[in-house]
């Protein structure tokens, strides 16, 4: 796949777009490359660009969706009715591509309300699939004068974590797939001086699924400790959620370790093609005695 980024792609007028859309027809025909993304604004796109694209071998259009609050929205200079969003989502439904919202959490005027409101809407409105970014106050922007003279406060690192894993959690349970937390760590984007604040991590996103894991573990805990007294545990994942089970700098075992008071709690990786569950056992055993799937949890949740 070939995705154009980096701005509002449609925003472009038709004779900049085409160029780049002719580029990777060569490659299409050839069968070395299946589709095209790109990303663009709501109020930046119609039938007739939409229509063009998909001539063009588009498939996936994800729309900068940021916020559904008009305060927000028009704190963030992008002052147009919300309902735009939703009849331009459901028009790129019907022509048969997939739908992607990017939200943004912690904007000018928002608050974690207008979050979880902004969420119901997007599932509402049925997106394939989800970006979740924290807004982040760069150098040289508008939102850096505003943070200077203390109009802005920007979210703490772990407000974000917290805000992103209610979010990640219901659209997940709505089937919408989240593709990405957290902005790429670009080396532009981790130049000194570059962000002056707001809640960047270079793995903001395994911070968020490590918070997951946590409390999945501490569902599936509950429920083997109803039927088996012990103090020592064994949890198991697969191989590849290994480090987010753990936590950075194995946070989440020491926090289960202090809130189940256990004396010994290990985790073992399992080599397997389904991820995102967790067993737990005596801390003898080499397989899990009772097991949650990510699935199973979300609907317990």
């Amino acid at each position: 796949e070939v995705a154009f980024y980096g701005g509002s792609f449609t925003a472009l007028p038709w004779n900049q777009q085409q160029p780049y859309l002719q580029a990777v027809q060569p490659f299409i025909t050839s069968g070395s490359i299946k589709s095209i993304r790109i990303s663009t604004r709501p109020d930046a796109i119609d039938e007739p660009g939409i229509n063009r694209l998909a001539d063009y071998g588009v498939r996936t259009i994800e729309l900068g969706v940021q916020s559904l609050d008009r305060d927000v929205l028009r704190a963030s200079g992008r002052d147009y009715d919300i309902s735009l969003v939703g009849d331009v989502s459901k028009l790129i439904k019907q022509k048969g591509f997939m739908l992607g919202h990017q939200l943004m959490i912690g904007l000018p005027g928002s608050d974690l309300a207008k979050e979880l409101e902004t969420l119901e809407q997007v599932i509402r409105i049925g997106p394939d699939l989800a970006r979740i970014y924290p807004t982040l106050v760069l150098r040289g922007t508008t939102l850096a004068r505003l943070y200077k003279d203390g109009s802005y406060r920007p979210l703490l690192l772990q407000e974000a974590v917290q805000t992103a894993l209610l979010m990640l959690t219901q659209l997940e349970k709505a089937g919408i797939k989240v593709i990405r937390m957290g902005l790429q760590p670009t080396p532009e984007l981790q130049r000194p001086g570059e962000i002056l604040a707001g809640p960047f991590h270079p793995g903001f996103g395994e911070l968020v699924l490590s918070e997951l894991f946590q409390w999945q573990a501490i569902l599936l805990i509950n429920r083997f400790q109803e039927r088996e007294v012990t103090n020592r545990l064994k949890l198991y994942v697969n191989q590849r959620d290994l480090s987010k089970m753990i936590g950075q700098n194995r946070r989440n075992l020491r926090n289960l370790k202090a809130r189940f008071q256990l004396e010994q709690l290990e985790v073992k990786g399992i080599e397997g093609s389904e991820q995102a569950w967790i067993g737990v056992g005596q801390w003898h055993r080499e397989v899990p005695q009772l097991v949650l799937s990510r699935q199973s949890f979300l609907c317990l949740e």
